[in-house]
């Protein structure tokens, strides 16, 4: 008999590449399904990375560890000169996604995980792997779902006075599952008080380009010495298969990072060659590679405020989005109507009702860590085919607001329409 770790046995699949796995079965038997339920961002691989890779496709050997040393000095300058960080501050190291990345710093540093809630979903389910304790932080609608200096300075106090031993905090900005940022004040108060208490801020910042009307700030700008800045491809250049992340770690924490290059080495060795050879491109400030981010960019932004408006309508009471192509609506005014007419008591309820009524997929507020009665779903706004909206967009349609999405994302604006349909009054 073949025995499971104890440790492991709460390990479930993850819910945005389980729900994605989900729709794409019903597609392939001919169902129609709105997907709001995964955040894959839709566009096309920019010309000028396709034909990288296909010069380097035979490009076979063995990278380092930590990654092509060449793309690791780009990345750094490339990301931290946006920052305005001292690039001598920071070490990079190349992962197969920011994701791995992510885990491999947990399991690397010893100590509790602070985790503001909502949050995403693969964070926790981490910590089940690095037998870590986790210490949830619940935010609510009324702060936009962000932590601030206080909230967080509370939560630390309390659990060491519960016994715990909170060492790390998971940041994530612009956020999934709720689409809110953080400002420079914000991100200052935040970091005053995990440096006063010795506490590492792993810094999630893969939507960092893809922020609407405020310019993104790094929490490493406040706190360099106690940030680790995660980032990578997937969603500014939709390059999520090619598995490209980055590790920025402070010059200061060499066993961190000589622990990380020993965990690469004995797990994914390392990134593909072609590939690594191939993302060089993203990281040297090509005008058309800029270009095709910032209108990328406006695209998600477009799209994801008719999704807002939609809310709005419905007299749900949610903040303006401001990056990501995420929104996090709370629909518990509708609570006493969603119990009687269709029996819905928690967001599971309400996810697998949406879906069965309506044929729009949305995430459970439980995969990001809420309790089960909290009637949160998230809902992506990618559903839409990158490549025809690029080329409408470079048209000249994009400026008839109304008719041009009508025709570039026609399943997100239909997913609209039913969800409003699902909550107006019989």
């Amino acid at each position: 008999m073949v025995h499971v770790r104890d440790s492991l046995q709460g390990l479930k699949f993850s819910p945005t590449l389980l729900i994605n796995e989900e729709v794409a079965r019903m597609r392939e038997r001919g169902e129609t399904v709105y997907h709001m339920g995964f955040g894959e961002s839709p566009f096309p691989v920019h010309p000028l990375i396709q034909e990288r890779i296909s010069g380097y496709a035979g490009r076979n050997q063995y990278m380092p560890a930590a990654g092509l040393q060449s793309l690791r000095d780009e990345a750094r300058r490339y990301i931290l000169e946006r920052h305005g960080i001292n690039n001598d501050n920071f070490v990079a190291m190349i992962g197969p996604g920011s994701k791995e990345l992510i885990f491999d710093i947990q399991l690397a540093v010893d100590g509790d995980l602070l985790f503001p809630v909502p949050s995403w979903v693969s964070y926790i389910p981490q910590t089940l792997i690095t037998r870590d304790q986790v210490i949830k932080i619940f935010l609510n609608p009324d702060t936009a779902y962000k932590l601030d200096g206080a909230t967080l300075d509370t939560a630390i106090r309390a659990a060491r006075d519960a016994g715990r031993n909170p060492r790390k905090l998971i940041l994530n900005y612009p956020a999934n599952p709720t689409g809110m940022t953080y400002s420079d004040d914000e991100l200052a108060e935040i970091a005053a008080v995990c440096r006063e208490h010795n506490v590492l801020v792993i810094s999630d910042e893969i939507y960092a380009r893809v922020s609407f009307e405020t310019y993104h700030r790094s929490i490493a700008r406040h706190y360099p010495e106690g940030t680790i800045v995660t980032t990578g491809l997937s969603k500014h250049l939709s390059l999520g298969g090619f598995r490209v992340g980055v590790a920025l770690v402070p010059s200061g924490m060499e066993r961190v990072f000589t622990v990380l290059r020993a965990i690469a080495s004995e797990t994914f060795s390392a990134v593909s060659t072609p590939i690594q050879y191939s993302v060089m491109a993203a990281f040297q400030e090509y005008p058309e590679i800029e270009e095709y981010i910032h209108t990328c960019t406006e695209i998600h932004h477009r799209v994801t405020m008719r999704v807002w408006e939609t809310l709005r309508r419905l007299g749900v009471d949610y903040g303006r989005p401001a990056g990501a192509f995420y929104l996090y609506p709370d629909f518990s005014s509708y609570a006493e109507m969603l119990k009687s007419r269709y029996g819905i008591r928690s967001s599971e309820d309400l996810s697998r009702e949406l879906l069965t009524r309506m044929s729009v997929a949305a995430l459970p507020g439980t995969a990001f860590g809420e309790h089960p009665e909290t009637l949160r779903l998230r809902i992506s706004s990618v559903d839409f085919n990158g490549a025809q909206i690029l080329k409408l967009y470079y048209s000249g349609a994009w400026q008839e607001d109304d008719q041009f999405l009508d025709r570039a994302a026609p399943r997100v604006l239909e997913a609209c329409r039913r969800i409003e349909q699902f909550f107006q009054p019989e």
